[in-house]
């Protein structure tokens, strides 16, 4: 039952609903409950990444895409912490913390390509969970239930990659 998120860029509107919907899931402050953060809008789990404005086809586009942890197949996190605090679970292949084994040294920060950890008040660890509980209960991740837009998907990974692959076959018989 390996699941991995999916968030279709041609989608997504921007409306921070995934990031909401965390939050409330999670329980997680909408603001900062301490300084420094460079921006004041708390902890976030997963995030929205606006990519231009660019100039296309004669036009201004602007495009965005919602990323949060990955849960890659081989993790550069696991490889990296220290202390084995990141792990898959077995069942379900998503990438986990166990918080008590965090040291805070934030080698999982330096090795992830999308720059997807974040720290806690306490220097530990957070790493979107892709709400296991739900998976397994066999519900949709919380982003993906409350994505107005429908740009996230959770699928297996080979679901997303027959996704991808109808888009890319589009995209050329568009071109």
């Amino acid at each position: 039952m390996t699941k991995a998120i999916f968030c279709d860029i041609d989608k997504c509107v921007n409306c921070y609903t995934c990031i909401v919907a965390c939050k409330v899931k999670h329980m997680s402050p909408p603001y900062p409950v301490y300084p420094p953060l460079a921006e004041p809008k708390g902890i976030n789990l997963i995030d929205v990444i606006h990519l231009g404005p660019e100039i296309r086809e004669g036009g201004v586009s602007q495009s965005f895409v919602c990323i949060s942890c990955m849960h890659c197949v081989d993790a550069p996190c696991i490889r990296s912490c220290p202390t084995s605090a990141i792990y898959k679970d077995s069942e379900t292949n998503i990438t986990l913390v166990n918080r008590e084994r965090c040291i805070g040294c934030r080698s999982c920060l330096w090795v992830c390509p999308f720059g997807a950890p974040s720290f806690d008040v306490d220097g530990k660890l957070l790493l979107c969970d892709m709400c296991i509980d739900r998976i397994k209960e066999g519900k949709k991740t919380a982003c993906e239930a409350a994505c107005v837009a429908r740009a996230i998907i959770t699928a297996t990974p080979e679901e997303i990659a027959e996704i991808k692959a109808k888009k890319a076959s589009k995209r050329i018989a568009q071109a």
